[in-house]
């Protein structure tokens, strides 16, 4: 890999990690700055919904958990949740509104965490789009470091249709949209928009089978297994 494009992945996810932190407490948060056409909110029902279709038992990784809308799904079928994230004021949003039992938190950068564990569903809401192209491969090595052999990968996101509603520029490889915080600062956040199609083809390149659909025009839900050890 590019020497090059290796620093600018690590300087964009440190300065994502770095937004969200600060956008905590703002997340979904409609009447939030964010620059951006129109706010990429998947409805709560629609969430629920979905983990309903999931159906996730058993012991649950929950990569980048955000302010909790997926992880109180989980929860609902889980044996236990382990949510994961980098922002401290995230993980500290998620316990404030979850505070299930049955959920532990982790604080930890995900592009330098290995498991010590292995779950039996890996799932991950509004994450994919955030990973900068050079580290898409070893995400999915992570990924597979995590889930049981016979265990399922599960993914929420926004797909190609949702890139109308930002704006993109590609910097030394990483696609960045720019994010407004209250008091006026901006940060870039990584931004990759997948169309389905691409992205079950990739993903069937890397050992892994997949089923994505399109839900609700701008987002897509996507199952799958590893095919290979």
């Amino acid at each position: 890999m590019n020497a090059g494009w290796r620093e600018s992945a690590d300087d964009a996810i440190a300065a994502q990690a770095r937004y969200y932190d600060l956008y905590a407490l703002d997340y979904v948060n409609p009447l939030a700055p964010t620059n951006r056409r129109a706010p990429g909110i998947l409805e709560p029902t629609v969430a629920r919904d979905l983990i309903d279709d999931l159906a996730p038992e058993g012991d649950v990784l929950e990569l980048a958990c955000g302010p909790g809308g997926f992880t109180a799904e989980l929860a609902r079928h889980a044996t236990t949740v382990t949510a994961i994230d980098a922002s401290r004021r995230m993980l500290a949003r998620n316990r404030m509104e979850v505070d299930l039992p049955n959920v532990r938190y982790l604080h930890t950068d995900l592009f330098d965490w290995r498991p010590n564990a292995i779950y039996d569903v890996v799932f991950f809401g509004f994450w994919l789009s955030h990973v900068p192209p050079m580290r898409f491969d070893d995400f999915w090595r992570l990924v597979r470091a995590c889930v049981r052999q016979d265990g399922r990968v599960a993914f929420v996101d926004e797909n190609d249709r949702s890139m109308v509603n930002d704006d993109v520029r590609i910097v030394e490889g990483v696609p960045l949209a720019r994010r407004a915080l209250a008091d006026g600062r901006t940060l870039d956040v990584v931004k990759l928009f997948w169309n389905p199609d691409d992205l079950h083809a990739r993903l069937r390149g890397l050992g892994w089978s997949f089923s994505i659909r399109r839900v609700h025009d701008i987002f897509m839900y996507g199952v799958g297994t590893s095919t290979r050890a």
